[in-house]
């Protein structure tokens, strides 16, 4: 059977563009290879009658012209605002507030703005933006200048107070293994690890909001498929083949996968041109996030010092400037450091309907976890060591945590890889650093969602809208088809 477009993964935004694309009256077929869709917002059963989402607990923002235009919030995908997040000592426990407020303002303004750009860069035969409708074009991207600037250096000049400032480099960082002192780190500033709020119900229900639109409109959605080949005929993407062999022809593919995914496991190295080979064989990616899912007899108590509402956002646990760095360079020997960052999460003091009555679910999401130990996989042994290195760091902050365990579940980069395909477990789409965003994620020469492959279009994290926001690259990646359908570009 032909699809006007096969979309590549089921994740929101996959979902996004069959919701885009099936409304417009196409044809339009998911491949999921999991067996249910949602990618990385699902949300399961880790313990009898505790729930959670495992790779994540909040998404990106989604810009709200999108939110809308998806009608998600009519499908049932409600976001609670998270509360302000929390740097948690033994002794203390700080919020950010003044110039880091001025911090998050400007950091919106210019994902807005690099959004603005992104689309007008993607699609220059509409006359008016779907952002906005008068500010021209620009050559620069916004944001550009961050390019030469690092996270610390940046967030010194505004924010004197020592402990603010880490937890403002931890918020912009977040689970990534990155560097806050190294040039062009704060270019973090401009893709937040979070965001959006809590999906009341779990993540999984903005998975679903997302399903039945898509199926509401058409679209079909085959779960437990895995993509074997992106098929080329005369140096275009002509349709896919099926692990059991099947094949589907299209006249659009559209992968949601990574650039390393996409490029290295669904086409053969000669049968890439060489300067897409070149590029995608140096594009860097930085996997290095853990989660632990607790399954709690009850929330631990909340220090005398703390504020009452610090189990309703995220708590960072005892960030330190320099404890960034020196996680970063063991993560890159394939290490793991003394002093992790961690960032906790109590699920069920926001969403009680997650556990049983009396009961808590929490988080612990670690960053500059390596995929690859310089002593070999990931053993049994090496899980349960940092199993005990963060219940350690937690019980430093909320003494008493350990004995309130009843189940504990640990996912390391390898897990995320296996479960979502990401590679190294890199749920952000390659490292985040100045020749790799912006106008350089992916290509230079060739603006995403598009590829150097005529037919093959890229949504995900891998692009330069990817990063910004959730579900903006999938509706990116279905109006640059939309676009060049209507252009007779593709046959």
């Amino acid at each position: 059977m032909r699809y006007d477009a096969a979309i590549i993964g089921a994740g929101a935004d996959g979902l996004a563009a069959a919701v885009m694309l099936v409304r417009s009256g196409l044809k339009v077929i998911v491949l999921e290879r999991n067996e249910r869709p949602g990618g990385r917002c699902i949300t399961r059963e880790f313990h009898p009658g505790f729930q959670a989402s495992p790779f994540c607990d909040e998404l990106p923002p989604i810009p709200p012209e999108i939110f809308w235009s998806l009608g998600l919030a009519r499908l049932g995908a409600v976001f609670v605002p998270a509360s302000v997040s929390t740097a948690l000592w033994r002794d203390c426990a700080k919020s950010l507030a003044g110039n880091a407020g001025l911090f998050r303002a400007q950091s919106a303004a210019t994902i807005r703005a690099a959004l603005e750009r992104s689309e007008k860069d993607i699609l220059p035969q509409r006359k008016a933006s779907f952002w906005t409708r008068s500010q021209p074009v620009r050559d620069a991207w916004p944001g550009e200048a961050w390019a030469a600037r690092s996270l610390s250096d940046l967030l010194s000049g505004g924010i004197s107070d020592a402990g603010a400032r880490a937890l403002a480099v931890a918020e912009a960082l977040g689970p990534r293994a990155a560097h806050p002192d190294l040039a062009g780190s704060a270019l973090h500033l401009l893709a937040p690890p979070s965001g959006s709020g809590l999906v009341a119900g779990g993540l999984q229900r903005l998975a679903d909001s997302l399903l039945a639109a898509a199926q509401g409109g058409g679209a079909e959605i085959l779960c437990g498929l895995e993509v074997t080949d992106i098929r080329r005929h005369g140096g275009k993407a002509t349709g896919l083949r099926l692990a059991d062999g099947t094949e589907i022809a299209a006249r659009a593919v559209v992968s949601t996968l990574d650039l390393k995914r996409t490029f290295l496991s669904l086409f053969a190295w000669n049968d890439l041109p060489p300067e897409v080979g070149n590029r995608v064989g140096s594009f860097r990616m930085a996997g290095g996030t853990a989660r632990l899912l607790f399954a709690l007899d009850s929330l631990p108590e909340r220090p005398a010092f703390a504020t009452g509402d610090l189990f309703a956002g995220p708590i960072h646990i005892a960030p330190e400037d320099s404890q960034f760095g020196t996680a970063y360079a063991a993560w890159r020997a394939g290490t793991i450091a003394p002093h992790l960052p961690v960032i906790l999460r109590a699920i069920s003091a926001t969403d009680p309907r997650c556990c049983p009555t009396g009961a808590a679910v929490m988080t612990a999401t670690v960053a500059c976890v390596p995929g690859c130990l310089f002593d070999g996989s990931w053993t049994n042994e090496k899980r349960d060591a940092l199993r005990e290195q963060v219940l350690v760091s937690i019980e430093r902050v909320l003494p008493g945590m350990s004995a309130r365990i009843k189940a504990c579940e640990l996912i390391v980069p390898p897990d995320i890889e296996e479960a979502l395909g990401c590679t190294d477990g890199d749920l952000w789409g390659g490292d985040i650093a100045s020749d790799q965003m912006l106008g350089f994620r992916p290509w230079l020469d060739c603006a995403a969602p598009r590829t150097p492959i005529d037919g093959l279009y890229l949504a995900g994290p891998s692009t330069a809208a990817g990063i910004l926001g959730t579900c903006v690259s999938g509706v990116f990646a279905a109006r640059a088809v939309m676009a060049d359908l209507k252009a007779r570009r593709l046959k």
